[in-house]
Order: structure tokens, then C-alpha cells, then sequence
């Protein structure tokens, strides 16, 4: 993606547009850190920087090493003068300015002064280190207070002191007081050219030119020819010499690619530092693209210059445009089609802002999808945003007749944000069953389908006209697929990795508030199982599943909450015991509903939906209803294999009645007497004689010794109980 694309997303759609498609990018590892720089810029500009710490260390987090460091820096400190307070990001930009500065002399004495990594004031600290870091002798330093320029004449690296000059006079300060009193100005700013008198008369002797781009860079980058005058006549040019001097001077001024001039009276003067027409820069950067996609951010960053210039674009070289487009659109027509499309819809797209093109350029895009065998195999290689909204507008135009059947099959490879615009266009055009039943089979296999999870929890527009999980039941299915890859569910190791990539930028979205939301609504019981699926989750780098846990805990603290007492075995509700054989039977069970059944399941709900209306459809009714009772029995049994603890015949009592012990019972009301083995829930047989020692019987049992009785409820009875023997059972097995 490019920078202007990132920096359009940021300015039109706001930040949780921009996070949103960042973190897409960051998942397919297709994010530059340089991308992200004017989008930073202009979230600080907007007030709004403080948005930036979370996403901004996800990004850090998986940090390339060979990125530029100095980028790295320009991002961090951004993002910390939002959210001064963020420990996180502070220690990620003393490292940056360490492994940009950490060589030169004295860099831990400045570092130490600015107070950056003691957590003194963010703005100053970082102005100390910037200021600093960067001064070198013969530099102009500016004073806040009486705007006088002082030469940076010695420089102590080991002290961090400063002697400055001005006014005949020297003075040394430390790097705090030079941060707090002064700024650098360029040593062309006209400013520090006045400490300097012989080289300033060199100058205006030798080249007015240069004068008067210090006077503008001196005056916030524009001047007009009276304040010029004011500057000069009479200390550095008598009066009677600067009608002669003006008039050369404004000759050089016109025929300088480095100065703008607008207007008459007063005649504004700015600074260009390019050199070059605007013409000529735009033309030498879209020789050096090999996208069509990267068109868009030259051509209306050329627009927009001329705009604000109040110049209008040049003719001639908007007809150059057009033709460089439509010859590169039929050089790769035949041999990359996909390329061929995206550059045809960028063509339209810059019509649509204002480069005059035939109509025949413009509807190049209509004419090669109406001649595609499939046109959707095109537009799935279509990456930008607005293409492929602005494809799908043009498919239906080209292709009245079959348009949904190409838009459906689509679906199954769109980005989440256009599935969102495919569904709301079928929905409108009353296919919403085509979408409901793409999103049932994706359901029925979420980990091969993670932009239709994505797009599921980040938001439906149309869900008005769909059948749809709930926020709950879809948060669920994410943790429950997450926790089960690389143990119960296998998938291809490609797939497997999109899938958790996706999950992880879905989860994150808006710093994590859906999840928060659901974590609220999810009772004790159900957060133990969420904290124990967290735990074990894989593949979501640190960052996500302890930033989670942390949401865990502040609306469930008393799972974190320290014991009392100790509790028994048969008491403890986190741990389930079991045999060693229970536990291989039970996990042969889950997994032959993961790999065999569901896989089934899926296969039922495509078969089904082929029938027609899915309102009058039972089979297609059943076969949803089918997949959410296994995906309950998937959730359950993954619950319990999570607790689950193998019993050994070490750990069980002698002497007491507990987990797998054999014990004999008699009725003290006739002396029947009759053997219960109690071992674990999925040991349980009754007609063996194995119960289940979370039974409410088996609990009023536990911990009785040979001779103590008690009272047990047998359908609907009160019956006493004697203890008669205890024996291990484990070991007679």
C-alpha cells in the first residue's frame, strides 16, 4: 500500500479506519514503517496522537531488525507525546536514541539531563535529546526570549555544556537550559547569516537569491518586498543602493526554481526547494512505479498541488498522463490481466478526481470484464480499497445477466471491508440467501475463513437482513478455534498462520473493545474457561493473549483470588480427575468430531443450501442446527480435556474415600452390602459400578472412613449408608 493511501484512509475515514487497515497490512507483513510517518504526523496535528500507543506497540512489537531506526524513532516519539504516561513506549524510544546516538561521546550525559528514562516531562525531555544530540560547533541557536542569534562555539561531550556567543560576549550552559531557552535555525536562515557580516555581504554582493530564501526561511517560509526592504535598507544596504539591487535581485528571483512569487502588491515570495516544476516531478515518479495502484497517490498529490497553488493543471500533461496510463493498461492486458484491470480502475477513479480522460479510457475497466471468462478471478488481485469497491460497481454495469453469480463467488475470497460492500449490494439486490449461506459454511469451518470471522466481529453492516452470531457466541468460536490449532484442529501451516494473524488484528480492534465488552458479559465459570483458553493460546505473538488476560482480570479479579484453604481433590472445580484411559477415550471423542463429523456437518450445509430456499429448507435447518450442537460438544469437551488431571495409583487415599477408591457400603436398614468404584467423569459405567465422583452421591462419600455412616438420596429415598471397606482401585486394576 502507499504512503498516500495510508495518509487518504487517515484524513478522510479517521483513525479506527487507518488502525483497522494497518493492522491488516502488519498481519500479511506488508507494512513499511515509512508508510506510517505522515499518517503519525497527522494524527498529531489533529489532537489525536494519544491513539497511537497501543497499535503503535503491536507494531513494535514485531519490529524487522534491519528497520531504519531513525523512522522507528520519528514514530515513537509521536506516539509518546500522545500518551506521556506509557512506560512501554518511553523505554522504546530511550532504546532508539541509544542505538541511533549510543556511540557518540557524552550521549549518556544528555541522555541522563533530559530525564527521558527517569520519567520527567515527555516534550521537554525529548526536545533536550533532539536538540542536543544534534548540535555542532558553528551552529546559529535562536533565543526564546529576545529572538537573539548565538554561535555554538565549544561544545564539553563529557559534561554536557555549551558555550554560545552573541554580542561580543560568551556564555556556558547545560543541555537543559539550551532545550529550555533556545531552538537551531539553518545556517542559511538569515537569522544566523547576521552573525556572520562578512559572509552576509558576500552573499548580497554575490547571490541576492540566497539572501532572500534566508529571509523566508527566517520569516516561516514567505515574505513579501517591503519586509525584505525592512530587513536590509539601510544596515546591510545603504537607501540609495536598493532600488539597483531590488531590481537585479527580482530578475533572479523569476528565472529561480527555488522561489515562488505570488501576487503583485505585496509580492509574496516562498521557498521551493525541489527545483523543479511540479511537471517534471510528478513525471519522473510514475516512471519510477511499477504498480497502477501507486498512480493514485501522484496524480492527486499533483492535483492537489496545483489546487492550493491556485494554478490550473497543465493540459498538455494531463493528455501525457492519460496516454502513459492507457499504453501501460494495454502492454500487460494479455499477459497480466489482473495489473491490466487495476490500472484501467485507476483510470476512472482519476477521472472521477479531476483528469480529464476519453470515454473510451473511462470505460476500459467495463470493457475487460465484460469480455472476462471470470471476471471474479480478476478482481479477487484487485488490493486497493476503493478499486475493488469501484470493480464491483463497474461488474455490475458490465455484467447485468450474471453479475450476482460472479459477485458470490466473490465472496469467498474478498477482504473483510469489501465483504462488508458485496453483501450489502447482494442483500439490496435480494440475494441476501447467497450471503447467508456463505456465511453458515464459513462458520462451519472458521479456521479456512478468517475474513468472513474478521468481518463478522468488526462489524455487519446489513445484519438487519441476516442471520448472524451473536458479539458472544462469535468471540466463542474465535478463542475455541484458536486454542484448538496445533492440538485437536489441523490445518495446512499456511493456513493456520493467516488464521491466527487475522484473529489477532480482529481482536485488537479499538484497543481490544469488543473483547472487553464480551469478557463483561461472560460469567465465573465461563472466564475460567476463557483464562484457560488463554493460556494456551498460540501463535498471537505476547502482546495479545497478556493484554486479554489483563481484560480478564480486571472484570474477573477473583479468579486471581489466593485460596484460603486448601481444597480436596473431589472439591477442586478447575481440575478434573481421570485415568489414564478415560482421558485417551474422551480425546478420541473430541477429535473424532473435530476431523470427522464437523468436516461432515460442513460438507451437509453446502449440500443443502444447493436446494433452494433456505426459509422452507429443513434439511439446511437441521444441518445448522447439526454444527452448533457439535461445536457446544467441541467447546464442552475442550473445556473438561483442559482440566484434565491423570490419577496415579500414588495418589489415592487408604484410609479415606476418595478419588479411585473401591469402597463397600451396607444398608444400615436391611445389610445389603454393595461395591462403588469412584473415578473420574469419564470413567463413569454404573452398570460396572463406576460412578463419577463429581456425582452428588459420590460427593456426600468423599472423605468418609470404614465406619462412618451416611445418608444418601437413591430415587427419591433417603437410604443411611454404613462404610465398610476401602481399597485402592487403581492398584487391583
Amino acid at each position: 500500500m502507499a504512503v498516500s493511501e495510508l495518509l487518504e484512509i487517515a484524513e478522510v475515514c479517521g483513525y479506527e479506519d487507518f488502525e483497522a487497515h494497518c493492522l491488516e497490512l502488519l498481519e500479511k507483513g506488508q507494512l513499511a514503517l515509512p508508510q506510517l510517518v505522515q499518517p503519525f504526523e497527522h494524527f498529531e496535528g489533529a489532537g489525536q496522537a494519544e491513539r497511537l500507543a497501543t497499535f503503535t506497540q503491536m507494531v513494535f512489537d514485531g519490529l524487522d531488525p534491519g528497520t531504519d531506526p531513525q523512522v522507528a524513532l520519528t514514530l515513537a516519539r509521536i506516539a509518546l507525546i500522545g500518551s506521556p504516561g506509557n512506560e512501554d513506549l518511553r523505554r522504546v524510544t530511550v532504546g532508539l536514541y541509544r542505538q541511533l546516538h549510543g556511540q557518540a561521546a557524552g550521549f549518556e550525559v544528555i541522555l541522563a539531563a533530559s530525564g527521558l528514562a527517569s520519567g520527567r516531562p515527555v516534550r521537554h525531555a525529548l526536545k533536550v535529546l533532539d536538540l542536543c544530540l544534534a548540535l555542532q560547533p558553528g551552529d546559529t541557536l535562536l533565543s526564546h526570549m529576545d529572538d537573539r542569534a548565538l554561535e555554538v562555539v565549544h561544545i564539553d561531550q563529557e559534561k554536557g555544556l555549551f558555550t554560545l556567543r552573541g554580542g561580543g560576549r560568551a556564555t556556558t550552559i547545560p543541555a537543559t537550559e539550551v532545550a529550555r531557552e533556545y531552538e537551531r535555525v539553518a545556517p542559511d536562515d538569515f537569522r544566523a547569516l547576521r552573525l556572520r557580516p562578512e559572509r552576509l555581504a558576500q552573499l548580497i554582493e554575490e547571490d541576492p537569491v540566497a539572501v532572500v530564501i534566508g529571509l523566508i526561511h527566517a520569516h516561516g517560509g514567505q515574505i513579501d518586498a517591503d519586509l525584505v526592504k525592512q530587513e536590509l535598507v539601510p544596515k546591510h544596504i545603504g537607501a540609495k543602493d536598493w532600488s539597483r539591487w531590488w531590481t537585479r535581485a527580482r530578475g533572479l528571483l523569476k528565472r529561480s526554481p527555488h522561489v515562488l512569487i505570488e501576487g503583485r502588491s505585496p509580492m509574496i515570495l516562498k521557498h521551493h526547494a525541489a527545483g523543479r516544476t511540479l511537471e517534471e516531478e510528478t513525471w519522473e515518479a510514475l516512471q519510477a512505479q511499477r504498480e497502477p495502484v501507486e498512480w493514485i497517490g501522484t496524480v492527486e498529490g499533483y492535483l492537489r498541488e496545483k489546487a492550493a497553488r491556485k494554478e490550473p493543471p497543465g493540459a498538455d500533461f494531463l493528455r501525457r498522463l492519460q496516454e502513459h496510463f492507457v499504453s501501460y493498461i494495454a502492454a500487460v492486458r494479455a499477459r497480466r490481466p489482473a495489473e491490466a484491470l487495476t490500472g484501467a480502475l485507476v483510470l476512472r477513479r482519476l477521472a472521477d478526481k479531476g483528469l480529464p480522460v476519453t470515454d473510451e479510457s473511462r470505460g476500459l475497466a467495463e470493457t475487460m470484464l465484460r469480455d472476462a471468462a471470470d471476471p471474479s478471478l480478476w478482481l479477487r488481485d484487485v488490493e486497493h480499497e476503493d478499486l475493488r469497491e469501484r470493480g464491483l460497481d463497474v461488474l455490475r454495469a458490465a455484467r447485468p445477466a450474471d453479475w450476482v453469480s460472479h459477485a458470490v463467488a466473490w465472496l469467498r475470497t474478498a477482504p473483510a471491508p469489501l465483504l462488508d460492500k458485496l453483501a450489502g449490494v447482494l442483500v439490496d439486490a435480494g440475494h441476501g440467501e447467497e450471503v447467508q449461506v456463505f456465511i453458515d459454511h464459513g462458520l462451519s469451518d472458521p479456521v479456512r475463513h478468517p475474513e468472513l470471522v474478521y468481518w463478522l466481529w468488526k462489524g455487519v453492516t446489513r445484519k438487519d437482513a441476516l442471520r448472524l452470531p451473536s458479539e458472544d457466541e462469535l468471540f466463542g468460536v474465535i478463542l475455541e478455534t484458536l486454542s484448538a490449532l496445533g492440538r485437536t484442529l489441523v490445518a495446512e501451516a499456511e493456513i493456520v498462520k493467516v488464521f491466527r494473524q487475522r484473529m489477532r488484528a480482529a481482536l485488537a480492534l479499538r484497543d481490544y473493545e469488543r473483547v472487553r465488552a464480551c469478557l463483561a458479559r461472560t460469567s465465573e465459570a465461563g472466564a475460567i474457561t476463557v483464562r484457560r483458553q488463554l493460556q494456551r493460546v498460540e501463535g498471537l505473538g505476547e502482546n495479545a493473549p497478556a493484554r486479554m488476560l489483563d481484560l480478564l482480570h480486571d472484570v474477573h479479579p477473583q479468579l486471581w483470588a489466593v485460596r484460603r484453604r486448601a481444597l480436596s481433590p473431589w472439591e477442586d472445580q478447575e481440575t478434573i480427575w481421570c485415568t489414564g484411559a478415560g482421558l485417551a477415550r474422551r480425546t478420541a471423542e473430541r477429535d473424532e468430531i473435530v476431523n470427522v463429523d464437523m468436516p461432515e456437518n460442513a460438507k451437509r450445509i453446502g449440500e443443502a443450501a444447493r436446494h433452494g430456499d433456505l426459509s422452507e429448507n429443513s434439511e439446511y435447518k437441521f444441518a445448522l442446527e447439526e454444527r452448533d450442537l457439535l461445536r457446544a460438544r467441541v467447546a464442552r469437551i475442550n473445556d473438561e480435556l483442559s482440566r484434565a488431571r491423570t490419577l496415579a495409583a500414588a495418589d489415592v487415599p487408604a484410609d479415606y474415600v476418595g478419588i479411585g477408591t473401591r469402597v463397600r457400603l451396607r444398608r444400615v436398614a436391611d445389610g445389603h452390602e454393595q461395591e462403588m468404584t469412584f473415578l473420574g467423569p469419564f470413567e463413569t459405567d454404573v452398570e460396572r459400578g463406576f460412578f463419577s465422583y463429581l456425582a452428588p452421591v459420590s460427593q456426600k462419600l468423599m472423605g468418609r472412613r470404614v465406619g462412618d455412616r451416611v445418608v444418601v438420596t437413591v430415587d427419591g429415598q433417603d437410604v443411611e449408608l454404613e462404610v465398610v471397606a476401602i481399597a485402592n482401585a487403581l492398584e487391583s486394576a
